[in-house]
């Protein structure tokens, strides 16, 4: 007597209530309905069973042939619906198609009874005379049907094979069959690919994207995560939702301050996954397979010959292929199937099985790994496998022989991953790699102490590594703007440097163009980079041919010459990549100098991307590049109208500097921006403690400036000169116009006799507004007409625009005079103007307009004490009134006057001829 059938195989699962709609997957699976078969095959736990269950859903809710479909909703043809789920006890084709034919019984039964009648035989002669029967029936079917065969991967009778594929080839117009399952059935897949007879769906298809990712975590599973941790899940489970469900359960009940550590540590070592993935997964292999998985689960990547030499086998080709077949969380990387990779969380769970089953071979299988890839490369994997093999003496070996194509590449990081693991004994019998270790310490922003300390252990065989520490020692010394001991550095450094050292050689050509521009010899500092970049270029040290390039960048900066600078700067971005084509980490350095150059041509826009992916590059390796990158960032925001995100930004430059203890300049640097950033936002207050603790004077050199030349003391000069330019603004805008002028008039004439054209520009700016605000509007306007000429080449815009209101005024009145019309309109247009005003209908400079209500007498006078400086406090004190009286009359002076802020109100104020 023939066993009863399950009728629960044959029902179609319900959606749980975690479910999580996939409308994007949905219409792949519409899309393939004219086609034979769709496949969908994909690992446990990738949410196979839930896809179908959704689709067969949304299918019997379209409208029947004749009515109105929904919005987005085609009326569709397929009218029945039919499911099996399978098992391994299926395996035996009678028991197969008995099943199967139930399945279909509950749509059609007249259709299938004459298959039904011959199956219902064991003899198997009869299966094909049943097939036959079986596909006439279905072609009488009335309507078009789906049948839905779910986990058929527990199918290994060939017979069932060879019948399923009999079907496929005879399929009625009507039918559309869905295999969903494990593993790719041994069907004829390439043929009906072939024929576009086929629809595949695998796991790249159905991983969660972060968006499904979120809506799972918190709607579904009912969490409260935030983007960054949704993000950083999403990405270590790689979208598996099983995986995601593992981590929901975990964290269900934990509190807020501890997820974004479970969230960090979530790894295939955690208790949940190891019992999905031992359950699901390891317990259905082989022992030969289950070792396979875990002896090489100490590779990032996966390719025969090296799995081969991991585990001694021969036959490791057979096996991945075997393993891919099977859907078994490995990960093709390559179109020619030659590299894969485990899938990180099952990589994770493999390892964690391995040192818990197989301790005693961790360290052989990693050393037999080291030994293949310095054979094969890269050498980089090499050292990671002789590391974990903790065969110091091996990796400190390999490591010198990569550390100086390492560092060419600005893969600092890296280095000092590997230099810092080695016991301290491994790296100072190694001359050559001390040395290598303080260049790392040195462009990674360590402490002064702790690269000396490696230079000492460098020189301490006999004076034997001299030159090449001269080099290191010339760059600290260029850094620290001492000239003369730099240059003197740098030419021992080449005398004792051996010809064929070409890469210290194009690290003492980038410290003697520094030595140059510090003197303030410009031509020299930049031929002697064109050459540290070009030796660079062709000796293959990319990190100084880029950093070279892009100080020749900033040159053409300071030059005025804008356009020059972008061509500079996208040659460095061009040649910052690896064999990969993708971003080394010292194309930050570019891409924050293109960034400066969009911000000042007011794209800020993509100025804003370049500047973040630049300083994303260049953060975990050369700080005091991100440095730059910030206070860019900084000014982008600012000009945005993001004062708060400004302010953030510039105070992470100022912990930067703060951090790097080898020079004092890129203090004073980010203090200098700090004092602008204060005018901007009106906190004239901070900006003139600034400068009363600079003790900054007008006398700029050794005995003023007239008759000297300033080549000599340069560095300082010329942060004395930012300093004093930041200060003039400062003094503007405090109403000591005639002080900020003076000032100004000591610093022109050096700025245009070095042809500084881009500190001359700025420069001649101030002197207008100084001008303007002393009521000397024909100088101003000269000034001003000055400045226009020396930028309208090279197109800047932002060197005008962050002045604000003043120089908006001014470029108004230059507009109604016809001087430079069309990039004075370029200019104006980038300032914040109003959708419905013209910059026609805008008033020009004019005289003084009649206020609709005028100031009253105690706010002239508190406008008055603004005007100068004085804070809310002070002018309190000053009136001897309470520091909210003082609030709430500035209050009532930006109404009255239209503006926002203590910058806008007093030129306001001045254009009325109130002050």
């Amino acid at each position: 007597m023939a066993l009863p059938l399950l009728q629960t195989k044959l029902h179609i699962p319900p959606l749980r209530p975690e479910f999580v709609p996939r409308p994007r997957l949905i219409e792949r699976l519409n899309a393939g309905r004219h086609r034979k078969l769709t496949l969908i095959s994909a690992p446990a736990g990738f949410g196979k069973t839930t896809l179908v269950a959704e689709w067969l859903q949304r299918l019997k809710a379209l409208p029947l042939r004749g009515q109105t479909a929904g919005v987005g909703q085609p009326a569709d043809k397929v009218r029945a619906f039919a499911w099996l789920s399978l098992d391994a006890e299926d395996n035996d084709p009678v028991r197969f198609f008995s099943y199967l034919i139930a399945a279909l019984e509950t749509m059609h039964t007249e259709v299938v009874a004459d298959a039904r009648a011959l199956f219902q035989s064991s003899q198997q002669p009869r299966l094909k005379a049943a097939l036959n029967a079986l596909i006439n029936g279905l072609a009488t079917a009335p309507a078009n049907f789906v049948l839905v065969l779910d986990d058929y991967h527990v199918i290994e009778q060939q017979t069932i094979h060879e019948a399923l594929t009999y079907l496929l080839d005879h399929l009625p117009p009507q039918m559309h069959l869905v295999i969903a399952g494990r593993a790719d059935p041994p069907l004829p897949l390439a043929r009906l690919r072939t024929r576009n007879q086929l629809t595949e769906i695998r796991i790249a298809d159905l991983r969660f994207t972060p968006g499904e990712a979120a809506t799972f975590l918190n709607q579904a599973m009912g969490l409260d995560l935030s983007i960054e941790e949704i993000a950083a899940l999403e990405a270590r489970t790689e979208g598996w939702i099983s995986g995601l469900q593992l981590a929901a359960l975990s964290m269900r009940g934990r509190a807020a301050e501890h997820v974004a550590g479970f969230v960090t540590a979530f790894s295939g070592s955690h208790r949940h996954v190891i019992d999905y993935l031992a359950e699901e997964v390891m317990a259905r292999q082989t022992d030969e397979i289950h070792d396979f998985l875990c002896q090489t689960a100490i590779l990032n990547h996966l390719t025969a010959p090296l799995c081969d030499a991991v585990t001694g086998r021969e036959d490791s080709d057979g096996i991945l292929r075997q393993l891919e077949q099977a859907n078994l969380f490995l990960i093709p990387l390559d179109d020619q199937r030659q590299w894969y990779r485990y899938h990180r969380l099952f990589a994770g769970f493999l390892r964690n099985r391995l040192h818990g089953q197989l301790p005693h071979q961790e360290r052989e299988l990693h050393r037999r790994a080291s030994e293949w890839y310095e054979q094969n490369g890269p050498l980089a994997a090499a050292i990671e496998h002789a590391l974990s093999a903790t065969d110091f003496e091996r990796a400190a070996s390999l490591i010198e022989q990569a550390a100086k194509e390492t560092l060419m590449r600005s893969e600092f990081a890296t280095f000092l991953n590997w230099v810092e693991t080695l016991p301290d004994d491994s790296m100072r019998a190694r001359p050559s790699l001390c040395l290598y270790h303080a260049w790392a310490l040195l462009l990674s922003n360590r402490p002064l102490d702790a690269i000396e300390s490696r230079l000492q252990d460098a020189e301490g065989e006999a004076g034997s590594m001299s030159s090449q520490a001269a080099s290191l020692r010339a760059f600290i010394a260029a850094l620290q703007g001492k000239v003369p001991r730099a240059a003197e550095l740098s030419r021992q450094a080449l005398e004792g440097l051996p010809e064929n050292d070409l890469f210290l050689r194009s690290v003492v050509a980038w410290d003697l163009g520094l030595s140059h521009l510090w003197r303030g010899d410009f031509a020299a500092g930049s031929h002697a980079l064109e050459r540290a970049a070009k030796m660079s270029q062709e000796t293959g040290n990319v990190m100084v041919a880029v950093v070279a390039l892009c100080h020749l960048a900033e040159m053409r900066i300071i030059h005025g010459q804008l356009h020059e600078a972008r061509a500079l700067y996208r040659q460095a971005l061009d040649l910052a990549t690896d064999g990969q084509g993708q971003p080394l980490p010292v194309a930050g350095m570019a891409l924050i100098g293109l960034g400066e150059l969009l911000r000042e041509w007011s794209d800020l826009e993509t100025a804003m991307r370049h500047l973040t992916e630049g300083i994303a590059l260049t953060e975990p390796w050369g700080e005091i590049v991100a440095m730059d990158g910030y206070i860019a960032l900084a000014r982008v925001k600012q000009a945005r109208g993001d004062a708060h995100g400004a302010r953030a930004a510039l105070h992470r430059a100022a912990h930067i500097a703060d951090k790097f203890d080898t020079t004092e300049m890129d203090d004073f640097f980010v203090a200098i921006h700090q004092a602008r950033l204060w005018v901007a936002q009106g906190n004239l207050e901070a900006a003139g403690r600034w400068a009363e603790g600079r003790g900054l004077e007008i006398d700029l050199g050794p005995a003023g400036l007239e008759g000297h030349d300033v080549s000599a003391f340069f560095p300082t000069y010329y942060l004395r000169e930012l300093e004093h330019v930041a200060l003039a603004r400062v003094w503007i805008h405090q109403g000591r116009a005639g002080k900020a002028l003076a000032l100004l008039e000591r610093l022109l004439p050096v700025a245009e006799r070095q042809e500084r054209k881009g500190s001359a520009i700025e420069m001649q700016i101030l002197r207008a507004m100084a001008l303007q605000a002393q009521d000397s509007i024909p100088q101003a306007m000269a000034a001003l007409e000055r400045a226009l000429d020396m930028a309208r080449p090279e197109g800047h815009v932002r060197i005008f625009v962050d002045e604000g209101a003043p120089v908006a005024q001014l470029l108004r009145h230059a507009l109604a005079q016809r001087m430079a019309p069309h990039y004075v309109r370029k200019l104006l247009a980038a300032f914040d103007v109003p959708q419905h005003e013209t910059l026609e209908e805008r008033p020009s400079f004019s005289p003084a307009q009649p206020l609709i209500e005028p100031l009253t007498e105690r706010e002239l006078e508190v406008l008055r004490l603004v005007a100068v400086g004085l804070s809310n406090r002070e002018v309190a004190d000053r009136l001897i009134i309470t520091v909210g009286t003082a609030k709430r009359h500035v209050s009532n002076i930006y109404a009255k006057l239209g503006v926002h802020n203590r910058v806008q109100a007093v030129a306001q104020a001045r254009e009325l001829h109130l002050l």
